[in-house]
């Protein structure tokens, strides 16, 4: 069975914890079975690059980011292709 695609962007400004974010969502996903494809970025061309970066300081990075971050989650419905 093909599997439908979701794809989950994290936007924010420099700096507001977007790859904290990430990460935890990431693993979050993982722990609850699905199957997550991390693809990389300039600052984590790959994701043990990634990882690494963010396990440090990371209870200290995510007390920050409640402090001085609110999460707005938007939902879009992409258009439907339908197949003849």
């Amino acid at each position: 069975m093909e599997k439908n695609e979701l794809i989950i962007t994290i936007s924010g400004r420099s700096m507001s914890g977007k790859s904290r974010i990430t990460y935890l969502l990431k693993n979050f996903l993982r722990e609850q079975g699905f199957e997550v494809k991390f693809n990389g970025n300039l600052d984590h061309p790959t994701e043990s690059h990634f990882d690494r970066c963010m396990c440090k300081n990371f209870d200290d990075a995510m007390e920050k980011i409640k402090e001085t971050s609110k999460i707005t989650l938007n939902e879009k419905q992409l258009a439907l292709n339908f197949k003849e």
